[in-house]
């Protein structure tokens, strides 16, 4: 093989000896270039003179830096490449022809005009995974739009319309780049598989992620249902309008289990039930909420739903959250805190869990690799690259041959 990769030296950086270029912004496919970098991989980051759209956020804002163009961009090198310049294209392939792995989030339109498509690109670099993340896919009467998180992932999956809680209650508000960080950890999974398939075969390929599929899939056990509704009923996209009713169009108080559902304490703090089993878990809780009486009437649930989490509201706002939680834990009842983000940087058990990491020259923490290995650490070795900080060291041997 032209390159070797070194796989099975469990003491040394696993991705040791793995080059990746990646030309893309934001944060899905520069954060999965970040954990390839935390496991080892020398990824080149190639950047426009104006830089990765982050830093030109940070730079409108006032920031130094962002924090999360850290996040995503820890431990690469940037190099500065106009790929819209014929020249520096020539750069770029003489880029590639050293790299093991290329990752991109362009637009497939735009790529094609540049030649940088995966057919023209993978003619010349037959050992080339060729990684690139897209808002709807390859194919298909929408391949072009554009599209970003919170349009394609949320909304265009509907993971937006599940969360209503009525047919007059509009969409809430969405977190941002939860479905672009959740993307990204499946476009390193492809790599990762399309790496063992490099080293056995020396081919590369096309690893094709995209925030439609992603959306779908992490809605898979709502649709899956749907399908079997659908397929039960015959009635192809079983909503209000068939049903006179969507099952989804429900608040807390008409979750079917009512020990599988968050409670408000006497001191305002809530509480998450995870009594998936009725039989074996309600009894115990009802026990600790002075609720002994309602024991029988559990053979009526789902039907009788909604009375029990209206007793059991009353029951959890006259006590307050540490001493519920102190005889959960007890009597071994099934439960956890509903916790504030802003207090996860502080949290006793996601600090145990390696959670997080402290990047040399970042003064914050930075949200580590989600997946720990025992031979290999897997943290961050350096801070995120200044803008074209590595161009000349990078792109000079090239230079020279062409």
């Amino acid at each position: 093989l032209k390159h070797t990769i070194c796989f099975f030296f469990p003491h040394s950086a696993m991705l040791q000896g793995v080059r990746v270029v990646e030309l893309a912004t934001l944060v899905a496919v520069p954060t999965a270039a970040a954990v390839l970098a935390d496991l080892g991989a020398e990824v080149i980051k190639v950047e426009s003179s104006e830089g990765d759209d982050l830093r030109q956020q940070a730079r409108q804002a006032g920031e130094e830096r962002s924090p999360l163009f850290a996040n995503c961009n820890r431990g690469k090198k940037s190099v500065i490449l106009n790929v819209c310049d014929a020249e520096d294209r020539k750069l770029l392939h003489a880029l590639l022809d050293t790299a093991d792995i290329f990752m991109t989030s362009e637009s497939s339109s735009g790529l094609r005009n540049l030649g940088l498509d995966f057919d023209t690109v993978h003619r010349r670099h037959r050992r080339l995974i060729y990684a690139h993340l897209t808002p709807w896919g390859q194919s298909g009467p929408d391949s072009d739009r554009p599209g970003d998180d919170v349009a394609v992932w949320w909304a265009a999956t509907g993971l937006m319309d599940a969360l209503r809680t009525s047919d007059a209650a509009g969409p809430p508000r969405l977190l941002p780049g939860m479905g672009d960080l959740v993307t990204s950890q499946q476009l390193v999974a492809g790599i990762a598989l399309a790496l063992v398939h490099q080293q056995r075969t020396g081919d590369g390929q096309l690893v094709d992620a995209c925030s439609l599929r992603s959306g779908l899939f992490v809605n898979g056990c709502l649709l899956t249902m749907q399908a079997r509704a659908e397929e039960k009923l015959g009635v192809p996209g079983w909503t209000a309008e068939t049903s006179k009713k969507n099952p989804m169009r429900a608040d807390r108080t008409g979750t079917f289990n009512p020990c599988v559902n968050n409670y408000r304490t006497a001191d305002n703090k809530f509480v998450m039930l995870m009594g998936l089993e009725l039989p074996r878990h309600m009894p115990g809780v009802l026990k600790l909420l002075g609720l002994e009486r309602l024991v029988p009437e559990m053979k009526g649930l789902p039907g009788n739903r909604k009375m029990f989490i209206a007793e059991m509201d009353k029951a959890f706002a006259q006590v307050k959250f540490d001493d519920i939680c102190e005889a959960f834990d007890r009597e071994g009842v099934w439960y956890t805190p509903v916790k504030k983000y802003e207090d996860m940087l502080q949290d006793e058990q996601a600090g145990a869990c390696g959670a997080f990491v402290n990047v040399p020259g970042v003064e914050h923490k930075l949200l580590a690799t989600p997946i720990k290995f025992s031979e290999f650490s897997g943290v961050p070795k350096a801070p995120p690259p200044e803008l074209g900080q590595h161009t000349l060291k990078v792109l000079e041997a090239f230079k020279s041959k062409l």
